[in-house]
C-alpha cells in the first residue's frame, strides 16, 4: 500500500491517523498466519513529519534448538521523523540529515507502507526463535526431541580444555 502524504505535508498542525491491513511481505523469510494489521499516525509540526503507530503480526517460526515449527506474535512500534522544506512550489516530506538511504520510506510525498512494515518486522524478529524459554532442544546424539521425551543415548563425553590439569592434582595427591 502506498499513501500521498501530500495534504499533511503542506497543512502545518494536520494530523491523521490510518488503520493498516497489509499482506506479510514476502522476502522476510518466514509466513505469516495472520496479515500485518495496526494503524499509523501522521502530525506536521510545521518543519517536522512525525509518523507513529504500532502493528502486530502472526509469523509462523522454525526453533533454533528443537526445529519444531510453532506461531509467535510480533508486535512492534512505528516511530519515523521526516523535516518538512519547500521544495520549488511544493512541501515535502525529505529524510533527515543522518539518515540512512536504506531507511527512507518516503519519495516525493508517496509513502511505502509495505516496505516500512518489511523493515520493522525483520528488526521485531527474534534472533534464535525458541518455541519456549526452556526447550531442550535436540539430543546431540540420536536427535530425539528431549521436549516430547527422554532418549536413552548415554551421557556425552566432552573433552574439557582442563582435563590435563586434573593430572597435576593426581600427582600432588600422590606426593601426600
Amino acid at each position: 500500500m502506498k499513501i500521498d502524504l501530500s495534504e499533511i505535508v503542506s497543512a502545518p498542525g494536520m494530523t491523521a491517523k490510518l488503520d493498516i491491513e497489509e499482506t506479510c511481505p514476502a522476502d522476510i523469510g518466514y509466513s505469516c498466519v495472520s496479515p500485518v494489521q495496526g494503524y499509523m499516525s501522521f502530525q506536521n509540526t510545521g518543519t517536522l513529519l512525525l509518523i507513529g503507530g504500532e502493528f502486530k503480526a502472526q509469523i509462523k517460526l522454525e526453533c533454533g534448538r528443537c526445529l519444531t515449527d510453532y506461531t509467535q506474535t510480533v508486535e512492534e512500534k512505528i516511530e519515523e521523523e521526516y523535516r518538512v522544506e519547500k521544495v520549488g512550489d511544493a512541501m515535502q516530506a525529505l529524510p533527515l540529515e543522518d539518515e540512512d538511504v536504506s531507511t527512507i520510506f518516503i519519495h516525493n510525498n508517496i509513502l511505502d507502507v509495505q516496505e516500512l512494515v518489511r523493515q520493522e518486522l525483520l528488526t521485531a524478529l527474534p534472533i534464535q526463535p525458541l518455541c519456549a524459554p526452556d526447550c531442550k532442544g535436540l539430543c546431540p546424539t540420536c536427535g530425539e526431541n528431549l521436549n516430547v521425551r527422554k532418549c536413552t543415548c548415554p551421557p556425552a563425553e566432552t573433552d574439557s580444555p582442563f582435563k590435563a590439569l586434573s593430572s597435576l592434582l593426581e600427582d600432588e595427591k600422590d606426593e601426600e
